[in-house]
């Protein structure tokens, strides 16, 4: 059995985050404990003496409320695990009582007990670093595992407000009071319900027992509760997911709203873009003029294009379909001259109906060089000039 955290993401999920700027050592921390630790607060050294070293590290004399390490295992039975703690203090963690940290790593008590009896299962507990807090000084230490994992957790998340890089998955446990209650890594935080997807959360009770990946947003001291982000974390991975986006890939979405110039799409649980009247197919056209769309549909759809500003252009359209039919145009249109009829103008140029579903552009350029001015409706003579990808470009053949 491997003892491991079962709630942060999986390093794959932290590239981007990871890439961010790097944190700033505490200098007073690294000059007195050689230990780099990212907090400037002015209560960092204080804060790390006491959670991550005991309030008095060099004492032998424990004191409830106290946090001490863990440094060595030296015995294990049915129902308790000795320990020996910084400060070389003897302790005992009464694993009945360790059910909340053993859910944390997805065993039962008795499955810790029965892992921590293999010698070099002990040495590996130890080297994961955990702290206890001290309950109970006589008639022997007692201290506890869930306390020590929650102080050191809090003191993670205070870092993460100043300097985010680390995300976590926490488990939705319940509304509260316009969001939830969520659970990060056994600390139960506010997830606002404005935080707690990319568009609206219209069904909150639909969110109840979710696992989500979320980062820290804040701390509310009046309440000692953390808030955490689930747009925040889409907002840091966003632009590393969208670069695995594959055009000729056909998604299922779901519709969020619309407008009148298209439908809102959500898909993939953190992208949402935009099916415009201009991408949909005849069919789908039809149904959105007659209102038969609904927030909560479900649709089918291309991811047509993603401009440089990273928003999606999506389409209902089959891209093999649309390769096909202009292929076919190019191979029987290309370097000549045909009526066609301006359909828009636009700051960058002039869109030309050519046939049906298909559309070229003649650039604001080449429009000013020949003194042209167009209007929608406009009929004109243009040659077509090149095709690429989906694009159709055109000029204005020069008049004799």
């Amino acid at each position: 059995m491997n003892i491991q955290k079962t709630t942060t993401l999986e390093e794959s999920s932290w590239d981007v985050i990871m890439t961010q700027d790097r944190k700033t050592a505490n200098p007073e921390i690294l000059k007195k404990y050689g230990v780099k630790v990212f907090n400037n607060e002015p209560y960092a050294l204080d804060f790390y003496e006491k959670v991550f070293l005991g309030a008095d590290p060099e004492s032998k004399e424990p004191k409830i409320g106290e946090t001490r390490k863990i440094i060595n295992i030296t015995a294990v039975n049915e129902r308790e695990i000795l320990v020996t703690l910084s400060g070389l203090i003897d302790a005992v963690i009464d694993v009945r009582s360790e059910k909340h940290f053993c859910s944390l790593l997805n065993i039962s008590p008795a499955e810790l007990i029965e892992w921590l009896k293999l010698d070099e299962n002990k040495e590996a507990f130890v080297a994961s670093g955990y702290t206890v807090v001290v309950e109970m000084i006589k008639p022997y230490v007692k201290t506890s595992l869930s306390k020590g994992h929650s102080l050191k957790t809090k003191a993670e998340f205070f870092n993460e407000i100043r300097k985010p890089s680390a995300a976590y998955y926490g488990k939705i446990k319940e509304k509260n009071g316009g969001g939830f209650i969520i659970n990060v890594q056994g600390v139960d935080g506010f997830l606002p319900g404005s935080l707690a997807a990319t568009n609206i959360v219209r069904d909150f009770d639909s969110m109840i027992g979710k696992e989500i990946p979320v980062m820290v947003e804040d701390y509310l001291k009046e309440s000692d509760t953390f808030v955490f982000s689930y747009k925040k974390y889409i907002n840091t991975v966003l632009n590393s997911k969208i670069s695995d986006l594959d055009l000729d890939q056909k998604y299922i979405g779901t519709i969020t709203g619309s407008a009148k110039y298209g439908l809102f799409i959500e898909f993939n649980d953190i992208f949402t873009g935009l099916i415009h009247t201009s991408k949909m197919t005849p069919a789908t056209y039809s149904k959105f003029n007659k209102g038969s769309f609904k927030a909560g549909d479900t649709i089918e759809f291309w991811i047509k294009e993603i401009t440089e500003d990273k928003k999606l252009i999506l389409t209902d359209e089959d891209p093999s379909i649309r390769r096909g039919q202009l292929e076919e145009f190019k191979n029987e249109n290309l370097g000549k001259t045909k009526e066609a009829e301006v359909v828009s103008v636009q700051s960058f140029g002039v869109l030309f109906k050519l046939q049906k579903d298909i559309v070229g552009l003649i650039s604001q350029k080449e429009i000013k060089s020949k003194k042209k001015n167009f209007a929608v409706g406009d009929k004109a003579m243009v040659t077509i000039d090149r095709v690429y990808n989906d694009k159709i470009f055109l000029s204005l053949p020069n008049e004799d």
